[in-house]
């Protein structure tokens, strides 16, 4: 096979399931305006025919996923081949992934702080991911029950349906609760809430369950909601792009490369109401509704009909936190949100958090972030947009007519 020179377009073919081609395309888009060639090839063709194609095309690299023998024989072709997401170790491939560890402890860490003391995972076995995704959360919150799911032949389709799984029904039922969850990935958080359903266990107040990948088709059709750890694909699409780049120059890797994932999309499926304690429950529920507007702690207390001491008292022993830091916590947590998610000035960021000024939403800000809000906003978009990462360049799609909607195989 053939490799990129200056005298040639850089041909890459995209072998991928459809929900990665759409999770990266965005990512690899700006490239085609660079001298990029882009090729989707279905992942689930028939591998005779798929590899007939490659060597008819003769891709300069090739990216795809870990399959085994399929990969092996991509690596076989004889050009380069990275593995996106994946940090398998496979003769001849590089790998590009998410930090699955820090996945991990970011789920640990979001259901501590909504409450939760009684821990569990759900995930598939047979996924590498799913077993580093528990070792960071169990990094976290110690040795928890763990529910390994069955693999099911399912995945090549975009459709979604499944027939209830009642061995996890009879599992989620024994369980502790209330009960914070970590599940691998957002369908089988979506699972484990049907499951629930089925178990009679209300979510959040007897399950909470937060997952990872935020796949919006998946976590905004669950019922309740499902919360979820968002992940940097455009800057995992560059970095691939950025990797074969090394490969062309004679400088390859010599590990997979890690990317952290990015925040914490909070939804219905994990919130303070799973709280044990009524009134900490009664707080919360006035405080997120009402942020705001809340003037003082006193008036915090007197709202929900307790006094500043019970109200004190009730939160260190649940949430181990004072009021005051519950109330920045969750000014800066809505501003977060805010921040990421509108294009709105920060003077009115500050206003719809409940600070008195901009100059106190900064402050209160960089106290707990470690940068102020507007690095934080052009932080955050940079990571999850930043398609150009590592080599400086800008370019859209429209510079170039043959891109990545230019053939599909």
């Amino acid at each position: 096979m053939r490799h990129a020179d200056s005298t040639i377009s850089r041909r890459i073919a995209v072998v991928q399931s459809s929900v990665n081609v759409r999770r990266l395309t965005p990512g690899l888009a700006p490239f085609a305006g660079m001298g990029y060639d882009f090729w989707i090839i279905d992942l689930y063709r028939q591998p005779d025919l798929l590899l007939a194609s490659l060597r008819e095309w003769q891709p300069s690299a090739i990216v795809t996923e870990w399959l085994p023998g399929l990969t092996e024989a991509l690596v076989g072709l004889g050009c380069p081949v990275v593995i996106v997401p994946s940090d398998e170790l496979i003769a001849g491939a590089f790998s590009v992934d998410i930090d699955d560890v820090a996945i991990g402890r970011l789920a640990a860490e979001h259901l501590i702080a909504r409450g939760y003391q009684n821990f569990a995972f759900v995930g598939r076995g047979d996924a590498h991911y799913a077993k580093q995704r528990l070792a960071g959360f169990q990094s976290v919150v110690g040795e928890v029950p763990v529910y390994w799911e069955e693999f099911r032949d399912w995945r090549q389709y975009d459709e979604y349906w499944r027939d209830p799984d009642e061995d996890m029904v009879g599992w989620l039922a024994a369980q502790t609760t209330p009960l914070g969850i970590f599940t691998a990935h957002d369908p089988t958080g979506r699972h484990v809430l049907e499951a629930a359903a089925q178990a009679g266990l209300e979510v959040p107040f007897a399950i909470g369950v937060i997952s990872a990948n935020d796949d919006e088709t998946v976590c905004e059709m669950a019922r309740p909601a499902l919360s979820s750890i968002r992940l940097p694909w455009r800057r995992l699409a560059a970095e691939v792009v950025q990797t074969i780049e090394a490969i062309w120059a004679g400088h390859p890797p010599t590990s997979p490369i890690l990317v952290q994932p990015l925040d914490i999309v909070a939804r219905g499926s994990s919130s303070y109401e799973a709280v044990a304690d009524p009134v900490v429950r009664r707080a919360m529920q006035y405080l997120v509704a009402q942020i705001a507007s809340i003037a003082s702690v006193e008036e915090w207390a007197s709202q929900i009909g307790v006094s500043r001491r019970v109200l004190e008292r009730r939160l260190h022993e649940c949430l181990d936190r004072s009021p005051l830091a519950m109330i920045q916590h969750e000014r800066v947590e809505r501003a977060k949100n805010l921040l990421t998610t509108t294009d709105l000035p920060i003077a009115i960021i500050a206003e719809r958090c409940g600070f008195q000024s901009n100059e106190r939403l900064t402050v209160n800000f960089r106290a707990a972030v470690g940068v102020p809000p507007a690095t934080y906003r052009r932080d955050s978009r940079n990571q999850a947009d930043q398609a150009s990462f590592g080599n400086g360049e800008t370019g859209t799609s429209s510079d170039k007519t043959v891109g990545m909607a230019g053939a599909f195989i």
